[in-house]
């Protein structure tokens, strides 16, 4: 199982990318999925995927989804015969394509249609009939073109951009409690523009962060995490474990120690 990645060609500055999720009968598997912080649109081109967030009660997955605004793991089962092709928004950017609050639909999986129309599931028709996965990132692109409104407030929209651009700089490590000053908002306005753009509150998304940062780096080379741990600025191991914990729902060498291949390629996706 792979995943092929491809760049915006116009919207780059509210797309971070383009994937497509591919497997030929591998056989059924289940994929602990971290959070990214992104709102993803998913159209499955393949078998049935289902999703769970304890590993025990799995629902299905539209087949054209909106999904990924979780505070922490979710389980992906996927059938022998995987085809999925998404988008990754920029975090802040995603709700001038959905017209809504992303704090409308944090912490769930919902059909795409609610948002975009039933007309939706004629693209996914389509995009079958496209003969590679960059025509259909392309042809995804220039749907997305159609979607994307003008916005009213630019000044408060790149203020939160800009404070999404630090939390990336920083891998997580930073003062949470001083962005708004930093970005010359109000504490309440800060918090409330970020969380209807992003989609959570700026204290969960600088965790994922931190914590998505540290499994990139750990897990390309698999050395001792100490010096990782101490250029995120954890202190001592407990709190990075408990961090870890809340997030993830396992320990890091329990993580780590039992990825599957899927696993591995989603830490590295953005």
């Amino acid at each position: 199982m792979g995943i092929i990645k491809s760049r915006p060609l116009h919207l780059e500055k509210y797309i971070q990318c383009f994937y497509s999720v591919i497997s030929e009968g591998a056989g059924p598997n289940i994929h602990r999925r971290l959070p990214d912080g992104t709102l993803d649109l998913v159209f499955n081109l393949g078998e049935t995927v289902r999703i769970s967030r304890d590993e025990v009660a799995f629902q299905q997955m539209p087949a054209v989804s909106l999904t990924g605004l979780y505070p922490d793991r979710s389980f992906l089962s996927y059938a022998d015969k995987v085809h999925l092709v998404g988008v990754v928004f920029q975090p802040g950017t995603a709700h001038l394509f959905i017209k809504d609050s992303l704090d409308h639909i944090k912490a769930s999986t919902i059909d795409a249609a609610d948002v975009f129309g039933k007309d939706i599931y004629l693209l996914l028709e389509q995009m079958i009939e496209l003969p590679s996965e960059g025509s259909r990132h392309y042809f995804l692109e220039k749907l997305l073109m159609k979607y994307l409104k003008q916005h009213t407030d630019d000044y408060h929209l790149h203020k939160i951009l800009d404070a999404v651009n630090d939390i990336h700089k920083a891998e997580g490590n930073l003062n949470v409690g001083a962005l708004h000053h930093a970005h010359l908002m109000s504490e309440r306005n800060f918090r409330r523009k970020f969380v209807d753009w992003v989609g959570m509150s700026p204290k969960q998304y600088t965790g994922i962060i931190r914590i998505k940062s540290f499994s990139k780096r750990y897990e390309s080379g698999r050395k001792n995490y100490n010096t990782i741990l101490y250029n995120l600025g954890y202190n001592d191991q407990a709190h990075f474990n408990k961090d870890f914990r809340k997030i993830v729902g396992a320990s890091p060498g329990c993580y780590f120690n039992n990825m599957d291949p899927i696993a591995e390629n989603f830490i590295h996706l953005i």
